[in-house]
């Protein structure tokens, strides 16, 4: 499980970086990169999220 774990907060600080350089190009847009990222990280992380 913690692979997982640092393998998505990985993924989310990539596109969090990638969105901080983008932004120059993208604007606002940029956004939607640390978006995918933190998407990325739920995906691979279920059992962290609190539900039933």
């Amino acid at each position: 499980m913690w692979i997982r774990v640092v393998v998505g907060t990985a993924i989310f600080l990539v596109s969090l970086a990638l969105a901080f350089f983008l932004e120059a190009f993208l604007g606002d847009y940029s956004q939607f990169i640390t978006l995918l990222g933190a998407a990325a990280f739920i995906y691979l992380n279920p059992e962290l999220m609190r539900g039933d």
